[in-house]
């Protein structure tokens, strides 16, 4: 029940990345397929992530989770367009 998804490639695992930067400091944006699913039997699956990363720092400032690649690709350019507005409260 808890294994990796049949098609997931884990060396092709990256699916976007995009690095940016403001007056407080630079970050970086990554979403992955993660092959397991992480909806932990809550809802339908959820195989890929996007995460915000603040640059030489350790922790995630931000967090999305999506059931199909093609919606990991629009939810990766949601989160570059508006990473200053989901990190605000951080």
């Amino acid at each position: 029940m808890y294994g990796f998804r049949e098609d997931f490639d884990p060396d092709n695992e990256r699916v976007a990345e995009t690095t940016v930067k403001n007056e407080t400091g630079e970050y970086w944006i990554s979403t992955v397929d993660l092959g397991l699913d992480h909806s932990f039997g809550e809802g339908p699956p959820l195989w890929y992530e996007t995460m915000i990363f603040p640059k030489g720092e350790w922790g995630d400032l931000y967090c999305a989770r999506y059931t199909t690649r093609d919606e990991a690709i629009a939810g990766h350019k949601y989160v570059v367009e508006h990473w200053e507005e989901l990190i605000a409260n951080y």
